[in-house]
């Protein structure tokens, strides 16, 4: 892992969308246990530029060094910072390393960007397709676990803040045990983040949790009829898996 700061304002071109990359996710070895869902949370909505416009803030210079260290964008974020409410940051999955990267200031006073960056072992991200219908509950998936008729798994007490929970509740099942079951056992989650722009009835949604042995990641676009329950949504997601280069 490595963090490098770089200079930050830039009206350089928006990077394009890029298709998903990387091979197919081969069939991981049983875990003991799968996660149950989190509760949905609502997500709340302000005006705000997309992430094209965050992304045109950062200076050319950062977004060459994201690529020469992760490699091409096969999905991508930027958005403003929490901390720093007029500056952005912006999250790269590649196909060498996920890299985020988070505002900062230099030892002359100027603004930059650090960037953090998690290498991947040679070929190991791999990708599966989860789709959800509304006419498809998303419970119907809880028989991988337990098929008791009253029983229902608990969702998992991962260290996340009740925020990232709710947001994660809102996706399919499978989206959400594809994102977390590698860090049931003894590996914890170092960091994560989640991003989505639209409304209650159309939004894209992106979102990560890094541990040091496996990243994870989601993206994907919802639908959901007016006022509807977030598990009547309709969901294509792709999430991806790969393993950290130690």
């Amino acid at each position: 892992m490595s963090r490098d700061n770089l200079p930050e304002h830039s009206r350089g071109r928006p990077a394009a969308q890029r298709p998903a990359g990387g091979g197919v996710e081969r069939a991981p070895a049983a875990p003991q246990s799968l996660p149950g869902s989190h509760q949905a949370s609502a997500l709340g909505f302000v005006p705000s530029p997309d992430r094209f416009h965050w992304w045109a803030e950062l200076h050319d210079d950062v977004k060459a060094y994201l690529e020469r260290k992760v490699g091409p964008a096969i999905e991508w974020w930027a958005d403003l910072h929490e901390r720093e409410r007029d500056r952005p940051y912006a999250v790269v999955l590649g196909p060498n390393g996920l890299a985020v990267t988070t505002p900062s200031v230099n030892s002359q006073g100027r603004r930059t960007q650090s960037v953090k960056v998690v290498p991947f072992v040679a070929s190991s991200i791999r990708h599966a397709v989860v789709q959800q219908q509304p006419t498809r509950p998303r419970g119907g998936l809880r028989s991988l676990v337990s098929r008791g008729r009253d029983s229902a798994p608990t969702a998992p007490q991962l260290e996340l803040t009740q925020d990232m929970r709710g947001i994660l509740g809102n996706l399919p099942l499978e989206a959400q045990q594809r994102l977390q079951t590698p860090f049931l056992g003894d590996q914890a989650i170092q960091h994560y983040r989640s991003y989505y722009y639209g409304n209650d009835e159309d939004l894209d949604l992106w979102c990560y949790l890094a541990g040091d042995r496996t990243v994870t990641f989601a993206s994907g676009h919802r639908t959901l009829p007016l006022g509807a329950d977030p598990q009547q949504a309709s969901w294509r997601l792709v999430c991806y898996q790969a393993d950290v280069a130690r």
